[in-house]
């Protein structure tokens, strides 16, 4: 065991190189002072990355026979953040974001499902130009999917969501032991930790910030045993009624206890063998550090109950599509797509339920706000959101065809390799730009609301005391121009209503309107060298900018 825990604090010191990110370079111009946390304040070229990181080691009974089988394995995590030769702060709040895939590995139920997903990889290096610590991580994957006995599907599809809640909750405490013992290699503050996820993500993030009681997992019909069996999920007979989870074998939903004994010898990856005649399949990770954290983001996930939901739980945010034939947005079953077949397998609470008796208990107290920013205010459309309930934003994507509701893009921010064959059944259109759109209206709602979380917590003096504005959501390029002048605007629900030019004293020499697109194109070219003003209004606000053209 001394060798195995100088593995864990030889990754805890995080002595391997930092590789730089090779990204594109952004072409939007600068058009406001910046603000960290909020703004984009540093450039592709200025973020790091470590590559698997070691936060815990657990027992994974899925793992592949070409690696010798089931087995105890590290999980892994990357990390983004502004280089060292660019930012000294030490005090920094850290996203901790999960991946999708239905609790399976890649290809399995499509072209997504790890830490290296598009739309993961974006999210993080968008947290990190905006000055935080961004961790993409991997968990514990692995169920029963396509079993035709509904224990066997149903019942590993919970143990599945409740180890990755359990991985969760031990890379949090991973956190906090860094900073304890090992000098806070990443700089970060552990008061100020946010768990979001995409798809499996979002429940496993909804799971860690309610999930802490045995009744919770054991005491419904539908986390129970239909049958009697003589092996059950562990190997061990069970009656019909007996909860699918037993915690004397998988820990309990902190992941403690349950604790896995070991042989004494090493498997061929040099870890610790276990030794499967014992009961325990559990390994406790960094006990002694609070599993806590300030706040968690959904994006199409859902909740195993409503009723895990508690006063006092973290502050909940959600972003779904209204359609979604996977993950309800309301209430309802959650299916999971296999080749050209899809598979019931639990009633769970929706986005939209959770995130309505969130507020109805108090938790999103914090939020309080006067949010009548356009994107707020389109978010609390009666159409889709009938009780106006705050901090859910919900997409509205029919499907093509009404009589095929499984057809429909659930996953519109992701995008993958286009030659991956695991993407063959997608539904999503597979366009990058669109998922880079959805991904921009994604911030320009989630930004506000960290802030607000972290500034009435006292946690952060650096954020400003406006809700996000519009001069973020514009892009103005080339500035100084010869002709032409490029004008885009960010997010799905913005669009641009009209562009006036002015000379420097605000005298009107050009109006373009009526062009309710996202982008326009303003020729300049006839104009004298000189500085001039451009207004431009857009459905999220108005913005002037100064602009140069130079023949």
């Amino acid at each position: 065991m001394r060798k195995f825990e100088s593995l864990i604090n030889t990754t805890c010191i995080m002595r391997k190189k930092l590789l730089s990110l090779g990204i594109f370079a952004c072409a939007f111009s600068v058009m406001h002072a910046q603000t960290r946390y909020v703004d984009e304040i540093f450039t592709d070229g200025d973020i790091v990355k470590m590559s698997d990181q070691i936060y815990g080691l657990n027992w994974q009974e899925f793992a592949p026979a070409a690696i010798g089988g089931p087995q105890l394995l590290p999980n892994f995590m990357d990390v983004y953040m502004p280089s060292p030769a660019v930012d000294t702060e030490t005090n920094r709040p850290v996203i901790v974001y999960f991946h999708t895939g239905s609790f399976l590995p890649k290809g399995l139920a499509g072209p997504v499902g790890e830490k290296t997903d598009s739309a993961a990889v974006e999210i993080c290096k968008r947290f990190a130009k905006r000055g935080f610590v961004a961790i993409s991580a991997s968990y514990r994957v692995g169920w029963l999917a396509n079993a035709t006995d509904l224990d066997q599907r149903r019942g590993t599809n919970l143990l599945a969501v409740y180890k990755a809640t359990q991985d969760a909750r031990a890379l949090v405490r991973y956190l906090r032991r860094t900073v304890d013992q090992f000098g806070n290699p990443l700089g970060v503050n552990q008061e100020r930790i946010i768990l979001m996820g995409q798809g499996s993500g979002g429940y496993i993030t909804f799971a860690a910030s309610t999930l802490d009681k045995y009744q919770e997992v054991a005491g419904f019909d539908k986390f129970q045993y239909e049958e009697p069996s003589n092996t059950g999920l562990f190997g061990k007979p069970v009656a019909a009624g007996d909860p699918y989870i037993d915690t004397a074998i998988a820990g309990d939903w902190w992941g403690f206890g349950g604790q896995v004994c070991f042989t004494g010898d090493s498997t061929a990856l040099g870890l610790p063998r276990v030794d499967t005649s014992c009961d325990g399949r559990n390994f406790v990770n960094h006990p002694g550090y609070s599993s806590d954290f300030a706040m968690a983001i959904n994006l199409g996930g859902a909740l195993g109950d409503e009723s895990w939901l508690e006063k006092g739980d973290p502050v909940m945010v959600s972003v779904h599509v209204i359609q979604d034939f996977f993950a309800p947005f309301v209430e309802g079953m959650v299916r999971v797509p296999i080749g050209q077949q899809f598979f019931n397998v639990v009633e769970v609470a929706g986005s939209y339920n959770a995130i309505k008796k969130a507020s109805n208990l108090g938790n999103l107290n914090v939020l309080d706000f006067d949010w009548n920013d356009p994107l707020s205010l389109a978010a609390r459309n009666p159409a889709f959101n009938p009780f106006g309930i705050h901090h859910i934003l919900p997409f509205d994507i029919p499907p093509p065809n009404p009589a095929a509701p499984f057809l429909v893009n659930s996953n519109p921010w992701d995008w993958w390799d286009p030659a991956d064959p695991a993407g063959a059944n997608e539904t999503n259109p597979n366009n990058v730009a669109q998922s880079k759109a959805y991904i921009d209206t994604i911030f320009d709602f989630v930004i506000p609301r960290i802030k607000r979380v972290l500034d009435v917590a006292n946690l952060s003096s650096d954020f400003e005391d406006a809700p996000m504005s519009v001069d973020r959501s514009v892009a103005l390029f080339p500035n100084p121009t010869n002709d032409v002048l490029n004008i885009e605007v960010k997010g799905i629900h913005n669009s641009i209503r009209n562009v006036e030019v002015m000379d420097i004293t605000g005298k009107r020499i050009q109006l373009i309107s009526g062009s309710n697109s996202s982008t326009a194109k303003v020729s300049l070219g006839h104009l004298a060298n000189g500085a001039y003003l451009v207004r431009i209004q857009t459905n999220a606000g108005t913005l002037t900018q100064k602009l140069n053209i130079a023949h």
